[in-house]
């Protein structure tokens, strides 16, 4: 997970673990939304969803920076 505890570290470190486990897109995606979930009981399914999907492509750039590290 990011260190920093933005949305996009948050997302980007979710992706990155998917990624090194394999998970294909979609998997990734729910990964993501798994842990938005779990780190902020506050969430409704809905909002997580939407903001994975607003950050999907800034966390993706940030799961690659974590792994090319």
């Amino acid at each position: 997970m990011g260190t920093d505890g933005s949305l996009i570290a948050i997302i980007g470190g979710a992706l990155a673990a998917a990624r090194q486990m394999g998970l294909d897109r979609f998997e990734e995606r729910d990964s993501a939304l798994a842990v938005l979930l779990a780190l902020d009981g506050s969430l409704t399914p809905g909002i997580a969803r939407i903001l994975v999907d607003q950050l999907f492509e800034s966390g993706l750039a940030h799961a690659q920076q974590q792994l090319a590290a």
